[in-house]
């Protein structure tokens, strides 16, 4: 037991209103602050010291600047003065002395009270982090049994369902197939006004605290219903074939869990291939945008400009839309100063839940998760053939949400890379954690804790990818004092808004952090240049081309490319009348 401790510390209280929640970070920065006063008490108590020497030292030492003189009797009065002189320098080295020693008493008992509270706030630590693993366990084990069922009961009777993806179609009459391959692309529509002031008032009402509860447990959650998930689906020989390619990250539970979702979802579509469609002056809603012929320049303006390439515009205050159709992305042509070009690509996020004519759709998010082909993923490259980029010329991928995760994935594939030297890769709200870039390529993510997107690759931004290349950085909105950051905070759809990431990166810039300024200047090196143009490309999903029938010659049977059946309508193979 311990003994002699002061009397405070030996009470014992029951009853009453207790502190219900400590913040180990202020009980933390309060012994940085004791221990501050403890080394201006120790500095204090030295000086007292000193300062009793030098009187004490006085009293014998002789005059160091005085006349000599000639040693002469002394009278009985100047020794009577040099006494009492005497006396009072040691009277006040002896207070001295006082003052010092209970400095150093108060020095160790704040350098005790210091340590203590290093103590508590580890205690504190540790009690909060058993119990957010207790909870994060149980969250898990109870998503694993969501995800189990999911598989074993609801996703087989989907995919059993021969009649479903007709009902399916019927029940979006009009787009039972992709577009017309010879159609132009869709027209747009003139965006609302942009915002002249951020958002301070969550619209999401009483969700709003629901919010703030489930962000923290994402991240477990979506990693629990994709373990169950992936556990009801046997080992294929795709995904040995993805082990050969990826290694042991092919059989991520995210990973195999995000393909059997997308391998029902692909069920349910109509059959169509990505195609892109160049866009003219005349299919914008307005003017062009003014940044068009300019490069970005910096991370944060090619954010915004991404952004910009949804309909209804980024959000950001006083910053117009590009007045685009939905599904378009942006390829920016750079030229620099010694004359070399990059290239930048603009993706934006989900624009629809599923679609048969848009591929920025959830279908794409999880063929994106599943890392298989992805429409999005083609329409980029695509573009890129049709823009001009040269082999030997880096391109800077630049996405939001799903843009954010084709963008990584492109960088992650081999084949892209053969094609297009990847210099660089920004994304915003994208969940990419199961993606290996490879070494040398730089690389930021800008993450926010209460939007739920980023959790999505069932991990949270500690344990996620972290090299010298490849920097993540985010931040607990609710602990922000700035109000647009309190109500994204209780809102998912704040939290995920581009205002909200560019608020994010900029309090990393401003902070003056090394390893995002970093891998912002290299990555601005190839965003900026002399000269900048930008091209707009729509994506869309169209119908593959009808198959040809084949005249047959003379003793021959006429087939469908393809096949070895003869065509519809004709089983004989003999040319009609």
């Amino acid at each position: 037991m311990t003994r002699g401790l002061p009397p405070e510390e030996t009470l014992d209280v029951v009853g009453g209103r207790s502190v219900s929640r400590v913040d180990a970070e202020a009980v933390q920065g309060a012994a940085v602050l004791l221990d501050d006063a403890a080394g201006r008490l120790r500095q204090a108590s030295q000086r007292c010291l000193g300062a009793a020497g030098t009187l004490r030292g006085a009293v014998w030492a002789p005059r160091p600047f005085g006349a000599p003189s000639l040693a002469l009797p002394a009278t009985p009065e100047d020794s009577a003065a040099q006494a009492t002189r005497a006396a009072l320098r040691e009277l006040a080295a002896a207070h001295l002395d006082e003052a010092s020693t209970r400095l150093g008493a108060r020095t160790g008992a704040v350098e005790r009270c210091s340590r203590r509270l290093r103590f508590a706030a580890g205690l504190y630590r540790e009690a909060e982090t058993v119990a957010q693993r207790v909870a994060d366990g149980a969250v898990t084990v109870l998503s694993g049994v969501a995800g189990a069922w999911l598989g074993l009961r609801v996703l087989p009777a989907l995919s059993a369902g021969s009649g479903t993806a007709g009902l399916l179609r019927a029940w979006w009459p009009g787009r039972a197939g992709g577009t017309d391959p010879a159609a132009g692309p869709p027209s747009a529509r003139r965006p609302p006004e942009p915002p002249s002031a951020p958002v301070t008032t969550s619209p999401d009402g009483p969700l709003a605290d629901a919010w703030r509860v489930l962000a923290p447990v994402s991240d477990e959650a979506v990693a629990g219903l994709a373990t169950g998930l992936s556990a009801t689906r046997p080992l294929t020989w795709r995904d040995l074939r993805r082990v050969v390619d990826e290694g042991p990250a092919a059989l991520d539970p995210v990973t195999r869990g995000a393909a059997l979702l997308s391998d029902v979802v692909a069920a349910l579509l109509p059959d169509a291939v990505p195609q892109v469609v160049a866009l003219a002056d005349d299919d914008v809603a307005g003017p062009p945008p003014p940044w068009a012929a300019r490069p970005a320049g910096t991370v944060a303006e090619a954010l915004a400009r991404t952004a910009d390439l949804y309909p209804q515009g980024s959000g950001v205050v006083d910053r117009p839309a590009a007045g685009v159709p939905t599904g378009t992305l942006a390829v920016e042509e750079v030229t620099h100063a010694d004359g070399s070009t990059s290239w930048t690509v603009l993706i934006p996020g989900t624009q629809s839940f599923l679609s048969t004519a848009n591929p920025f759709d959830a279908a794409t998010d999880l063929s994106l998760m599943a890392h298989e082909t992805a429409d999005v993923s083609v329409a980029v490259e695509q573009a890129l053939d049709a823009a001009g980029a040269g082999e030997d010329e880096p391109v800077v991928l630049v996405g939001h949400s799903l843009g954010g995760i084709a963008a990584t994935a492109l960088a992650a594939s081999p084949q892209f890379r053969e094609r297009h030297p990847v210099g660089g890769v920004v994304t915003a709200g994208s969940p990419t954690a199961t993606f290996a870039v490879p070494a040398g390529v730089p690389v930021l993510h800008v993450e926010n804790e209460e939007s739920l997107v980023e959790n999505v690759d069932g991990r949270s931004r500690e344990e996620g990818p972290a090299t010298a290349d490849r920097v993540t950085v985010g931040r607990r909105l609710l602990d922000s004092s700035d109000p647009a950051d309190a109500a994204a905070a209780g809102s998912i759809a704040l939290a995920h808004a581009m205002p909200t990431h560019l608020r994010t990166l900029a309090a990393a810039q401003r902070s003056g952090n090394v390893q995002v300024a970093g891998v912002t200047a290299r990555l601005e090196r190839l965003l900026a240049g002399t000269r900048g143009r930008t091209r707009f490309f729509v994506a869309r999903r169209v119908d593959p081309a009808p198959p040809l029938v084949l005249a047959p010659g003379p003793g021959t049977l006429g087939t469908v490319p393809g096949t070895t059946s003869p065509p519809p309508g004709n089983p004989t193979g003999a040319m009609p009348c």
